[in-house]
C-alpha cells in the first residue's frame, strides 16, 4: 500500500468513527403497535422512518414476536421490552434506555426514569374527562402523576390534533411552544376503493344486509352509543327509516344491553367482528352512510376512514371532529334528538347533497397522507442534538 492509499485509508476510518460519534441513538416504545389507534399510528412512523441510519440509529423497544409482522426499518434493531402497559415497572423502563439520545414514547405512559429523554405524543384526554376509563383512585392518581410529570420534564411534546393541544394547555397549563401538533394519517394504499365483486363477496361471508348504516367503537361511553341507539329505534318504529345498522370494531364479547336492544329490533341491528386491516375498507365502502356520535376524541380515524372510501359521513360536532373533517360533513349536536334526526333524514333523501360531500370527504381526506402529516415529525429530529 502507498503512502497516498494509507492516508486515504486512514482518513475514511476517522471519517466511520466521526460519523459514528454524530449518529444520535433513537428508542421507540413500540409495545402498543397492535392497539387500535395508536397502534396504527406507531406502525405507519415505523413504516415511513425517514431519518437516515448515519444520522440516527433506531432502536425499537417491544415484543419481537409481534414486531416482526410489521414494516420495521431495515436498519432498525429490536430491544424485547415486556413490560405491561400502565404497570409501576414501566416507570424504570428498559435498562438500554440509558443509552438513548432521545425516547420517542407514543403514548402518556411513560417511563418517568428517562423522562428528560422523552418525547411524548398525547392522543387525547379521554381518561381525564371520562373518569370510568380510568375508575380507580390508583389509576386516577397515576394519571395526575404521569400527565404533571411529563409537563415538567419531558424534552418535548406531540399531540396528534390541534385540540389536543389546547386541551392540555386548558386542563393542566401545559406551555403552548413545547406542543408540536403532528396529525395521525391514512394509508392510501390501504384504503382505496375495491372492486364491487369483492364488496359483495365481503357482505355475504360477514352476513351484512345489502344495505346499512355503519358505526364503530362500542363500549366506551364517551361514542355515545345509548344516544345513537334510542334515536334510531325511534326512527325505525316511526317507519320513517329503513335502513339497518351495522356496528363494527368488536373485539370481546358483546355486550348484554346490546344483545337485548338486538332482541327487541330484529333485523335492525347487525354486530360486525374487529376486522383485520385490510379488510376493514370494504365495511365502509359498503355503507350507505357513516354515522359518529362521539362526544370526545383527540383524532378520530374513523370519519377519515369512511371519507376515504367514499362513504358520506354524519358526523357528531363534538371535540376535534370539526377541526378535522372541516365542511366535508353532515354535523349534528350530538346531545340533542331532534338535530340527530333531522340531519340523519335530510341527508339520506338528499342524493345532490350526498354527492357533494363525497367529493369534499374524498378532497379532506387526502389532506391526511401519513407521509405529508409526518413531516414536522421527523424535522424534530433533526433539531435534536446528540447527548454528550
Amino acid at each position: 500500500m502507498s503512502s497516498q492509499e494509507k492516508i486515504h485509508f486512514l482518513f475514511l476510518i476517522r471519517k466511520d468513527i466521526i460519523n459514528i460519534q454524530m449518529q444520535k441513538k433513537i428508542g421507540y416504545d413500540a409495545r402498543m403497535i397492535e392497539n387500535s389507534g395508536i397502534g396504527i399510528r406507531i406502525q405507519h412512523i415505523l413504516k415511513f422512518w425517514s431519518l437516515n441510519p448515519k444520522e440516527a440509529k433506531l432502536y425499537v423497544f417491544g415484543d419481537p414476536s409481534r414486531l416482526k409482522k410489521y414494516a420495521l426499518p431495515k436498519h432498525a434493531e429490536i430491544i424485547p421490552y415486556l413490560t405491561k402497559i400502565y404497570s409501576h415497572q414501566e416507570f424504570f423502563g428498559h435498562p438500554k434506555m440509558a443509552e438513548m439520545d432521545v425516547l420517542d414514547i407514543p403514548h402518556f405512559n411513560v417511563p418517568l426514569r428517562y423522562l428528560r429523554k422523552c418525547n411524548v405524543t398525547i392522543h387525547d384526554l379521554i381518561p381525564y374527562h371520562f373518569k370510568e376509563t380510568h375508575a380507580s383512585l390508583s389509576k386516577r392518581i397515576y394519571l395526575q402523576i404521569v400527565l404533571r410529570s411529563i409537563k415538567w420534564f419531558a424534552k418535548s411534546i406531540i399531540a396528534v390534533s390541534k385540540y389536543t393541544k389546547d386541551d392540555l394547555i386548558k386542563s393542566f397549563g401545559y406551555r403552548s411552544e413545547k406542543i408540536t401538533v403532528v396529525y395521525n394519517g391514512i394509508d392510501l394504499n390501504n384504503f382505496a376503493k375495491r372492486p364491487q365483486t369483492k364488496v359483495n363477496t365481503f357482505l355475504k361471508e360477514y352476513h351484512l344486509p345489502n344495505q346499512f348504516l355503519f358505526t364503530v367503537g362500542i363500549g366506551k361511553s364517551h361514542k355515545n352509543f345509548p344516544f345513537l341507539l334510542s334515536n334510531l329505534e325511534e326512527l325505525w318504529k316511526q317507519g320513517s327509516l329503513k335502513l339497518p345498522l351495522v356496528i363494527g370494531g368488536i373485539s370481546k364479547e358483546i355486550p348484554n344491553e346490546l344483545l337485548d336492544f338486538q332482541k327487541q329490533n330484529p333485523k335492525r341491528i347487525f354486530f360486525l367482528e374487529h376486522l383485520p386491516y385490510d379488510l376493514l375498507p370494504l365495511a365502509y365502502q359498503a355503507a350507505n352512510l357513516f354515522v359518529y356520535p362521539s362526544l370526545f376524541e383527540g383524532f378520530g380515524f374513523p370519519v377519515l376512514e369512511a371519507q376515504t372510501m367514499g362513504t358520506v359521513v354524519l358526523s357528531s360536532d363534538a371535540s376535534v371532529l370539526p377541526e378535522v373533517l372541516m365542511d366535508s360533513a353532515i354535523f349534528f349536536n350530538p346531545k340533542t334528538n331532534q338535530s340527530f334526526q333531522t340531519k340523519l333524514l335530510s341527508i339520506l333523501s338528499n342524493q345532490k347533497l350526498q354527492k357533494e360531500i363525497q367529493k369534499k370527504g374524498l378532497l379532506n381526506a387526502n389532506r391526511f397522507q401519513w407521509k405529508d402529516v409526518l413531516k414536522p415529525y421527523y424535522q424534530m429530529y433533526h433539531s435534536i442534538p446528540k447527548e454528550s
